[in-house]
């Protein structure tokens, strides 16, 4: 997918000459909601340098960035199938509850099965990701640093993650500060 035209506003795959927009609108929508961003932006620099994202989309509105949603390389503990995580997502915060993360998360899911990813885990509000089928049941036998009650998963294949005892993120997670 290159770009797809949605509600007023284009996603699009083509991140790197929007990666200053990026991380300054992750940087105030984290902040707005938690009080800083820092970390979010540097977890997005840190996993395109190390070569591990698997997704990464940008909603465009009149050629400016106002959503972002990353999907990263993870890894099942026996791999038993091939799994994303999911973060992290900012909207504008001027563009907020207007379906723009919702349509990045959508599509973002769309390509991860594309690329024949059969599992993607989140960390995050689980009202808000159930309804993108990601449930903390599922994600509850898997040993995970972030295991809890915002710890979720969503399977694209059906029974994927039968047999994984745990889920690993990619390294930059680890990262001082994150």
């Amino acid at each position: 997918m290159n770009k797809l035209q949605s509600q007023g506003f284009t996603i699009t795959a083509e991140c790197a000459a929007h990666a200053a927009e990026i991380a300054e609108m992750t940087s105030a929508a984290f902040a707005r909601r938690f009080g800083t961003g820092d970390s979010e932006v540097a977890l997005i620099a840190a996993l395109r340098a190390a070569g591990d994202v698997v997704v990464e989309l940008a909603a465009l509105e009149d050629g400016m960035v106002v959503g972002h949603a990353m999907f990263s390389r993870a890894a099942a503990r026996p791999a038993v199938c091939r799994v994303a995580a999911l973060g992290p997502v900012a909207v504008k915060i001027d563009r907020q509850r207007r379906g723009i993360g919702d349509s990045l998360i959508r599509a973002g899911l769309a390509a991860c099965a594309d690329r024949r990813i059969e599992a993607v885990i989140v960390l995050g509000d689980p009202r808000y990701y159930g309804r993108f089928g990601f449930s903390a049941g599922l994600a509850a036998p898997l040993a995970s640093p972030y295991a809890g009650a915002h710890f979720q998963a969503l399977e694209l294949r059906g029974g994927a993650l039968h047999g994984a005892a745990a889920v690993a993120y990619a390294p930059a997670f680890q990262s001082p500060g994150l």
